[in-house]
């Protein structure tokens, strides 16, 4: 489904107060209906250059694949759409690129990336995700966390090691368990859900949940979603948003009726 004229989208990125770089790129192509985070790690610039490979390469083959795609097909593997399936696919060719790279360039030895990405389809959202970065969505008011942390610190909570107050005191944030291009192979994980009138998408990485809690996150995306169309114009976001680090926000308003989808996002 196209996001052109139905669906508004803002997308911006800031480095934060710690460190000179930027290592988490966003973007989007609305005729699809693709959204695609990436959080870079890695020494000098290599984190900068796993997430911008993640980005490029994630639209590049959806981009090329799109027009062949059986649309709205079930894999009877998997169980999952072709277009889910699609961005599984997207995210495995990013993994292997960026891991070449990784073993051929020694300046960018042991770089990786998280990433989250979401097409909008058929009133439909499908969801492909490797790492910490999160897709959260905001629906009458309740703010849900869809995608699930590869971290040490989530596992340790699922396999009831810790209760989650104890393992957010004790155990360290930012230690993720999968991540694009650091392993032989990768682990994608999909999700996939129905749109609702109303419903708001965020995308974002760590840089923001490292420092707000959900609360926060969703007094402030309905304090912003009526000035989304503002900041895709590139006026200055949410201060506490801002200073968090990147978010990548899509509100989707919802289908009414016949029409598929409308609404809108940002990213600060």
């Amino acid at each position: 489904m196209a996001l052109k004229d139905k669906v508004a989208t803002a997308l911006l990125s800031d480095a934060g107060r710690v460190r000179g770089n930027n290592e988490d790129a966003v973007a989007e192509d609305e005729e699809i209906g693709l959204l695609v985070l990436a959080d870079g790690m890695g020494g000098y610039n290599a984190g900068e250059i796993a997430s911008g490979i993640a980005v490029t390469t994630v639209l590049d083959v959806v981009k090329r694949s799109w027009p062949a795609l059986r649309r709205g097909e079930v894999d009877a593997q998997s169980g999952y759409s072709s277009e889910a399936m699609l961005l599984k696919n997207a995210l495995e060719n990013a993994h292997a690129t960026i891991h070449q790279v990784a073993q051929t360039q020694p300046q960018c030895a042991g770089m990786g990336t998280t990433i989250v990405v979401a097409l909008l389809h058929d009133d439909r959202l499908a969801i492909a995700y490797v790492g910490d970065s999160r897709l959260y969505r905001l629906r009458n008011g309740t703010l849900e966390q869809l995608t699930r942390d590869h971290s040490l610190l989530e596992e340790l909570v699922s396999r009831g090691h810790y209760s989650r107050e104890d393992a957010t005191r004790l155990v360290r944030k930012n230690i993720v368990t999968r991540a694009l291009g650091v392993e032989n192979e990768v682990q994608v994980d999909l999700i996939e859900d129905t749109v609702e009138v109303g419903d708001l998408v965020l995308l974002c990485s760590d840089g923001l949940t490292d420092m707000i809690g959900d609360e926060t996150i969703r007094l402030t995306l309905e304090r912003y979603t009526a000035n989304l169309e503002t900041r895709r114009a590139g006026s200055s976001s949410s201060p506490t948003m801002r200073e968090a680090g990147t978010i990548f926000r899509s509100c989707w308003r919802g289908p009414t009726r016949r029409s598929r989808a409308a609404g809108a996002g940002t990213s600060a």
